[in-house]
């Protein structure tokens, strides 16, 4: 075999392998999640093969169809009925079938400076869309007890929504849901201002609050809750707390609790560190502040000598 034909044969074979590694480690999947009258949801998820840990990275978006076509950017824009998402493109990160007639939808300007959560329903042949809540940081849904989704609002308050029959119901502040219970909700929250984590039992349908047992940030470690799972968050809430709702609600430390505590050395080492990073934020807003100051003054200097001169 001559140098140039081995040459071309290993060429062929390599550009071969090639166009397989390439063929796999990419593809795209379609998976309808709702379907219903004249509207249609079909989650596209792209796969793509990290070839340094030799796993799939899933990335899942959604595709919105009405009466057969795929419903327009423009089209989008004009079932929102706001003037923010006019001219605007879209993703569609997040689809969940709330009955056989409606689905919850977290849609994004594809700039990602403005989101909305929007309920789609379909009666008959038409579709209507209801915005649930509006922001500029993330509209997707949150862990939630069973047959409910959490939202969280622009000024970070709690939305909590009920699959069906559906309805929105506001919560003041940034808590957990952690377990329901007809028109009670356990909820968790971290007050750092205070410096105490508060778990309450609150009416649902009012806000009111009905029990309510709060924990010294000093003595307690705060519970990884952010990502757990609702059955987790749930377990958390009755391995620590005994909780009645009859004959009059209450909330109450589990003497054989689980909690994690932490020593006074320890809360004293996160005080510090607390207030070094304070002092560190004020050092760099009085930076960017002075910077701000000496661009502006060197602008009215440039701007007084440009009129002294002669002939401007």
């Amino acid at each position: 075999m001559s140098i140039r034909r081995g040459f071309s044969s290993r060429t062929v074979a390599l550009l071969a392998v090639a166009s397989l590694l390439l063929t796999a480690c990419g593809r795209t999947s379609r998976e309808p999640v709702f379907s219903s009258g004249p509207l249609k949801v079909v989650a596209v998820t792209e796969s793509t093969l990290d070839i340094n840990s030799s796993q799939y990275r899933h990335h899942t978006t959604y595709v919105l169809y009405l009466d057969g076509e795929t419903l327009s950017d423009a089209g989008f824009a004009t079932l929102l009925r706001d003037a923010d998402a006019a001219n605007q493109t879209f993703v569609h990160t997040e689809a969940i079938a709330l009955d056989p007639n409606a689905v919850l939808l977290a849609s994004a300007t594809r700039d990602g400076r403005q989101c909305w959560s929007t309920r789609i329903a379909v009666k008959g042949a038409a579709a209507a869309l209801e915005t649930i809540n509006k922001g500029s940081i993330d509209c997707s849904t949150r862990t939630a007890p069973s047959g409910w989704r959490a939202l969280y609002d622009e000024s970070s308050s709690l939305l909590l929504i009920r699959d069906h029959p559906f309805h929105a119901y506001p919560v003041a502040g940034y808590w957990y849901p952690l377990w329901i219970e007809d028109d009670v909700v356990a909820l968790y929250q971290e007050q750092e201002e205070k410096e105490r984590l508060v778990v309450k039992l609150a009416r649902i349908s009012s806000g009111q609050t009905l029990a309510e047992q709060a924990l010294p940030m000093a003595q307690f470690a705060e519970p990884e809750l952010l990502n757990a799972s609702a059955q987790a968050r749930q377990q958390w809430l009755f391995d620590n707390f005994s909780v009645a709702l009859a004959p009059q609600a209450s909330i109450t430390l589990r003497p054989d609790n689980q909690l994690k505590t932490i020593t006074p050395e320890r809360w004293a080492e996160y005080k510090e560190i607390e207030r070094q990073d304070r002092e560190a934020d004020a050092r760099a807003r009085a930076a960017g502040e002075a910077w701000d100051r000496a661009q502006r003054e060197a602008l009215t200097r440039d701007e007084a000598a440009r009129q002294r001169r002669p002939g401007d």
